[in-house]
């Protein structure tokens, strides 16, 4: 399997798996914030509510961009 599969892959579970927990690290623009945007939006979608869904960044400027990208 080459590495654009496995990527591939990896992105599809991050978002569709959403009962499950996972730990991203990947270097700088490589999609993590766009990909926890898409999961907490398909854990809302699933039912989960809210109050419930839990994000962990590094930096308040991540979790400001992510906040900012998950209000629109």
């Amino acid at each position: 399997m080459d590495s654009l599969t496995i990527d591939s892959n990896s992105r599809e579970k991050i978002v569709k798996e959403v009962s499950q927990n996972f730990f991203v690290e990947a270097g700088a623009g490589s999609g993590k914030t766009t990909m926890l945007v898409n999961r907490m939006v398909a854990m809302v979608e699933a039912g989960i509510p809210i109050e419930k869904i839990c994000a962990i960044t590094f930096t308040k400027a991540a979790a400001n961009e992510f906040y900012e990208r998950l209000r629109w």
